[in-house]
This record gives structure tokens, C-alpha cells and sequence, in this order.
């Protein structure tokens, strides 16, 4: 079984697809908001930026060592009059966010592209290339609450993240409720305030999506 943490974003992408066939679980405007949180707290945990309230305060200009961070972080510094957490969610979330991931785990060798050919067009797809490397991060979480073991602080974020998008009702669907209790404690009591707030906004940002399909 795959036992290697991907960053943040790439973990969340995977856990969000069908390990087995490949499929997206989460309508492509949440996976994008997932997504998009995702690579920022990428970016806290790189301590480029500190998130609070609704602002978003870049604490060092430097590009990280990757690709898909490093071109955030360039975006958040070319449009530095924008501090919005929620602006920036939504900007990423047009598929900004989704792009740079599937980038990063194409390179990786982790997804692959597919074509579709229908009447309106070609789709194209990027779906996981193991089944066994897709499952991991949602497994992973499963196991951690299962055992009543403490997260790290990217899994802390990728379990809320998970929670927020609504993707635990196929990822976290057979925990009990004693081992939900125990996984909602550590986001609670363990995660730090900067990122609890990022997946609060990410949580409200999907609610405000899941109501604008339903007007």
C-alpha cells in the first residue's frame, strides 16, 4: 500500500476521486473550492502567508521550491490589493486551482489524461493511475481516527477539507461515531486558528455554491 503524504491539494484531489474507476466524487465547483483551499494552506504551511478573520497577509515574498504554490503565491503578490480569503477561493476555484494540481500530479506520474469524444465535444479527464495511491489519503484518516491516533497538521487540514467539502460521506462514511468524535476534537482543539479559519471558509464558500444551483 502507497504510505507517501502528497501536498495537501494533491491528497484532497486524489481522495476526492473513485479509487476503483477513477470518477470524481464532488461536482467540479467543489473540488475546485476544495482545491483551492487546499494550495493556500500549502502556503501556510510553507509560512508564506498567515490567515485570519478574512484577510490573507503574505508573511514572506520568496517562491517556494514548487511549481503550483510558487504560481499562487506570484498571483496573491501581483494582486496584493485583494486580501479577501473568501476572494481568493473563489478566484482559485474558476479551475486556477484544479489546473495546478493536476499538473503537479501528472508530473508526478500520478494522474493520467483521458479523452471522451461526445456530441458537444472532447472531455477531458485526469484520473489516478493506482488505485491503491488514490485511496491512501482518505485511508489514512480513516485508520488515524480509527485507532484514536493524532493527525499531523496537513492531515488535520486535509480531514477538515474533507469534512467541509463533503466528501467524508464517501471517504470517512464507515467510522463510528465514537471515532468521528475523536476526529472532530483534534480539529477543535489541534488545529491552528489561521487554518481553522481557512476551512471554515471553505466550508461556507461550497454552502454558498450548493445553494446557488439550488435557486
Amino acid at each position: 500500500m502507497a504510505t507517501t503524504q502528497l501536498p495537501l491539494a494533491d491528497d484532497l484531489y486524489l481522495a476526492a476521486h473513485d479509487a476503483a474507476r477513477g470518477r470524481c466524487l464532488l461536482t467540479p465547483a467543489t473540488l475546485g473550492l476544495g482545491l483551492a483551499a487546499g494550495l493556500l494552506g500549502e502556503l501556510v504551511f510553507w509560512r508564506r502567508l498567515e490567515l485570519y478573520d478574512n484577510q490573507v497577509t503574505v508573511l514572506d515574498d520568496r517562491p517556494t521550491p514548487e511549481p503550483a504554490t510558487a504560481a499562487v503565491l506570484e498571483q496573491l503578490l501581483r494582486e496584493s490589493h485583494h486580501r479577501q480569503i473568501r476572494d481568493w477561493i473563489a478566484f482559485l476555484a474558476t479551475g486556477v486551482a484544479t489546473e495546478l494540481v493536476e499538473r503537479r500530479l501528472a508530473r508526478a506520474g500520478l494522474v493520467r489524461r483521458t479523452e471522451k469524444r461526445g456530441l458537444l465535444g472532447t472531455k477531458v479527464r485526469f484520473v489516478p493511475t493506482d488505485p491503491a495511491t488514490a485511496a491512501w489519503p482518505g485511508t489514512r484518516i480513516r485508520i488515524a481516527a480509527t485507532r484514536g491516533e493524532l493527525l499531523d497538521g496537513p492531515d488535520l487540514v486535509l480531514a477538515g477539507l474533507v469534512l467541509a467539502t463533503g466528501l467524508d460521506q464517501h471517504v470517512l462514511v464507515t467510522l463510528e461515531a465514537r471515532e468521528r468524535d475523536h476526529l472532530f476534537d483534534q480539529l477543535r482543539r489541534r488545529m491552528p486558528a489561521t487554518l481553522q479559519h481557512l476551512v471554515g471558509h471553505a466550508e461556507a464558500a461550497v454552502g454558498d455554491a450548493v445553494m446557488a444551483r439550488r435557486a
